[in-house]
């Protein structure tokens, strides 16, 4: 397993839906993209990558394509890193607020 992220894509306005449709399937055949889920919201789809050395590689591919409006990249942690850097942070904050 390599780098995990979900990437959130939002495509230009001016695609049309058989257009949108041919993007979601070449976006599933690219090396390195386990799904491709189209999604309403802010996002047009949501991406989950499994990138064997960087998940930057693959969302600065996604965001060179021209129907590409904008990309925000969610790089996946463990819980355990997420937990461990909070309580740094806590333990922090108690000490210089004299706890």
């Amino acid at each position: 397993m390599g780098l995990r992220a979900y990437l959130l894509v939002t495509a230009c306005d001016e695609v049309e839906q058989v257009e949108f449709v041919k993007i979601l399937r070449d976006l599933e055949e690219m090396p390195g993209v386990d799904f491709v889920d189209p999604v309403i919201g802010n996002a047009d789809m949501v991406i989950m990558i499994d990138a064997p050395v960087t998940v930057q590689d693959i969302a600065n591919k996604i965001a060179g394509k021209k129907w590409c409006k904008d990309i925000e990249v969610l790089k996946i942690v463990s819980m355990f890193e997420r937990h461990h850097a909070s309580k740094k942070e806590l333990l922090a904050s108690m000490i210089h607020s004299g706890v």
